[in-house]
């Protein structure tokens, strides 16, 4: 029976329970300490500041997500079975509750708001311009002409410069965002466009907000809250912001309200910084890079809210906790596809890390009959169709480990008859990758005979060597290793 985490601190206490939660009380910088020790765990516990410098009142966390293992346990499954996790909240929403008392509203700030001077805003490196706000998730009303409903809201994670002025932040957005859409809405009608950017939230509502690629299960007008509801178990709360006509989440640590200026176009970058148009560098992206400084909107603050004894949250981007939030409704819509083409041909679908986000996808198959052989390239299609920015997928049989990329690797070296097996699909890519491509591992069924990969049998170490024996000998092996010892091929 899974908690009920309905916002940071659950999780935070769900980390502390299990044994996954490192506390730091010693003084760290925000400049480039904090980021830096956070990527010295990538992929490991979830790491608490309790001591930060200069902000003597505030906490900030990180890799709340870093480890998928415990990413599926906030929500009662395990990492092979998220996918369906994730596609059932999308298909069972729970509606949200409005609510007039909110904890994160238990302080606020109106007059002479300085963002840099009152919140702990990192630095991640020595090549970035300045702080940015990376964890903040803008939240939205979506009109009923664009398919929202009484009250649909949208969620989404942008980055945020608050280095250019006390009271407002530049945001640069990417064009695979609701939020651009909605703009052009209020923009054509000359609305106003308020919104509120929440920071903290629950493990349910940070998967959301990540959200993806426009995929196939998540369309303009999807409610966010209530698809995350039924990641926490019960309905969302949220409140009507203090300063403008928009809405925040409840039970977020912070919150900042304000307007998108659409009318005014900024850069991200100082006047006295700037070295060039695309040659400031600015907040390490999820793709591997460091990011480079970029137009983007102004978002005037009105106010800031927050919780009482709140914790900033500021993950990399960079990191397998990015890359763990934006697969998770990815890897749900390829598995909804994929088994909406043939049920009893795909098994699973898995984002390997290295694939960071939505550059890349492994699906797994089960060809059980030589007439069936080939629908593993029906598959491949349906997963490209279900996420539009997909770039690469490879299908792989059912031996293969597809959470384990020396496994899937070995596969594409031993099993690809690269003449038969690469399809390049020219012009159909997203930005700097102008083509889409796949590799078809799967083995000719009439070959299969050829490609039994061997099975030892399973043996009680403990007959031989002792439990510390054990330990000291498992953990001298690598991840890989491991992976193939634990399924003995």
């Amino acid at each position: 029976m899974k908690a009920k985490l309905i916002d940071q601190k659950g999780a935070l206490d769900f980390c502390a329970k299990e044994g996954e939660l490192i506390t730091i009380s010693k003084e760290v910088d925000p400049l480039y300490e904090i980021a830096g020790i956070t990527k010295s765990f990538d992929g490991g516990p979830t790491v608490l500041f309790e001591n930060i410098k200069g902000y003597p009142k505030w906490r900030a966390v990180t890799n709340i997500f870093a480890n998928r293992d415990r990413v599926a346990r906030y929500f009662g499954t395990t990492k092979q079975g998220l996918p369906k996790r994730i596609l059932d909240a999308a298909r069972n929403p729970i509606q949200p509750k409005l609510v007039t008392q909110a904890p994160c509203q238990e302080n606020v700030i109106t007059k002479d708001i300085d963002i840099l001077n009152f919140l702990p805003v990192i630095t991640h490196t020595k090549l970035d311009i300045g702080p940015v706000i990376s964890g903040g998730v803008v939240m939205i009303s979506v009109p009923k002409e664009m398919g929202g409903g009484d009250q649909s809201f949208n969620l989404s994670f942008h980055r945020m410069n608050p280095n250019l002025g006390k009271d407002w932040v530049s945001m640069a957005t990417l064009y695979s965002r609701h939020f651009l859409e909605v703009l052009y809405h209020h923009k054509s009608k000359k609305q106003e466009y308020p919104v509120t950017i929440n920071i903290g939230m629950s493990p349910g509502l940070s998967v959301v907000a990540s959200g993806g690629d426009f995929p196939q299960i998540r369309p303009i007008g999807t409610d966010d809250l209530g698809m995350a509801g039924n990641l926490e178990g019960q309905a969302v709360e949220y409140c009507k912001a203090k300063t403008v006509d928009a809405y925040a989440l409840a039970h977020a640590d912070i919150v900042l309200e304000g307007k998108v200026i659409y009318t005014e176009k900024i850069t991200e970058e100082l006047p006295s910084k700037a070295k060039g148009p695309g040659k400031t560098y600015f907040f390490p992206e999820q793709l591997g890079y460091e990011g480079l400084a970029a137009a983007g909107f102004k978002v005037q603050i009105s106010a800031i809210t927050y919780r009482n004894n709140p914790c900033y949250f500021t993950p990399l981007a960079d990191a397998y906790e990015t890359n763990n939030l934006q697969v998770l409704i990815s890897e749900a819509s390829i598995y909804n596809a994929c088994k909406m083409t043939a049920p009893n041909i795909f098994t699973n679908c898995h984002v390997l890390d290295c694939m960071k986000g939505h550059m890349g996808v492994v699906i797994q198959c089960r060809v059980p009959h030589e007439q069936e052989q080939g629908i593993s390239q029906n598959l491949i299609g349906a997963a490209f169709g279900a996420v539009r920015n997909l770039n690469f997928v490879i299908a792989v049989d059912e031996d293969v480990d597809i959470y384990d990329p020396s496994d899937v690797i070995w596969a594409m070296v031993r099993r690809t008859r690269a003449a038969e097996d690469v399809n390049i699909i020219k012009g159909a890519g997203i930005g700097n990758n102008f083509a889409k491509w796949s590799v078809d591992t799967t083995v000719p069924v009439a070959e299969k005979y050829r490609a039994l990969r061997p099975k030892f049998e399973p043996m009680d170490l403990s007959k031989w060597l002792t439990p510390e024996e054990i330990a000291k000998g498992l953990a001298l092996m690598d991840d890989g290793a491991k992976s193939i010892a634990r399924r003995r091929v």
